[in-house]
């Protein structure tokens, strides 16, 4: 895949993201979902038996298995989660149907457990229909400085995007009133989240609901556990036919030839190697620097250079970083081409 390719595919996703709801189902899924050609398709696998609570991980009395349902008993005065232990995915389609009666729920996706059945993380709104269409920041502590631009980061009908130093951008692309009709209280509805490098989908029932990239240097997660959420006081919500569709890290392995682009190396995003993580080298590649990828991760691409310096990426056109904010280190500062 040639960088500047990706850069055109990326760009339009950013730009066409819940414009049209219905169109957007197609569009999302046909740029970031399929599969490299040679590679076989990913399937989804059920991570719910329908019988018990085989793999997941919840307070004893809060949830039980009900005619190949997960029920929130509405026993608990205090918020809790179920927590689906086999895995911490990273790049997935999350499908599952929902019924809420009362109280608060959410589904919870790349997400830290903090033990005693506590999770921290991204969510989805799972309530009224007044609140449906919701991500926001499970548990982030009230004295934390990003609380206001990560607690409710995106609502019904919004795509957002949260910049590496946290700061926030929304466009509300449709109405929510038009979004939120889509979902029935008190019915059984389907949910999909989508999560591909950088960006969070919400699907329901068919529709967009909202989406948020998040670049966020600080807070950001790429895997994490999947988890349902009791809010306590009263809540009722089941949950069934919980079923992954998981995605690999490289859309593909077969390396790219050297070209010409006008990428940036951020120097400052997560360069992952199986389950261990470390910076990716300072330095700002001078335009028309020819790299190659070696990696493809959705919004940003890991590269290297003639030179050896390896680096990830992104197009300066979609998230232009200036030089204060990436110094160039003279160690690693590319020859020119």
């Amino acid at each position: 895949m040639h960088s500047r390719s990706t850069s055109r595919t990326i760009q339009r996703e950013d730009d066409m993201v819940m414009k049209t709801p219905y169109l957007l189902a197609v569009l999302f899924i046909g740029s970031v979902t399929l599969p490299a050609s040679g590679q076989t398709k990913p399937a989804f696998t059920s991570i719910f038996n329908g019988k018990d609570l085989t793999d997941w991980d919840g307070k004893p009395g809060c949830w039980e298995v009900r005619d190949g349902e997960i029920w929130c008993t509405g026993t608990s005065e205090e918020k809790n989660w179920l927590v689906w232990r086999k895995e911490q995915p990273a790049n997935f389609v999350l499908s599952l149907e929902f019924r809420w009666d009362k109280g608060n729920s959410g589904v919870q996706v790349r997400s830290e457990d903090l033990g005693k059945w506590q999770i921290y993380g991204y969510q989805v709104e799972v309530a009224t229909q007044e609140k449906m269409g919701l991500w926001h920041h499970s548990l982030l502590d009230g004295k934390h400085p990003k609380k206001k631009q990560r607690h409710l980061m995106a609502t019904a009908g919004q795509q957002v995007t949260l910049a590496p130093d946290g700061n926030k951008t929304v466009k509300q692309v449709t109405a929510a009133n038009q979004i939120k009709q889509h979902f029935k209280d008190h019915e059984w509805n389907t949910m999909e989240i989508i999560a591909r490098g950088d960006t969070l989908i919400q699907k329901i029932n068919g529709v967009v609901f909202s989406s948020v990239t998040d670049r966020d240097q600080e807070m950001s997660r790429k895997h994490g556990f999947i988890a349902l959420q009791d809010h306590g006081k009263g809540c009722v919500v089941a949950y069934r036919n919980l079923q992954l569709k998981k995605f690999a890290d490289t859309l593909s392995t077969k390396p790219t030839e050297f070209v010409a682009t006008h990428l940036v190396a951020t120097g400052a995003d997560y360069y992952t190697t199986g389950p261990q993580q470390a910076r990716a080298p300072d330095g700002k590649f001078k335009q028309g620097t020819k790299v190659q990828v070696i990696k493809d991760s959705g919004s940003y691409c890991a590269v290297v250079s003639e030179s050896g310096v390896r680096a990830y990426l992104s197009t300066a056109s979609l998230n232009p970083i200036s030089a204060s904010l990436n110094p160039i280190s003279p160690s690693l500062k590319p020859s020119s081409p």
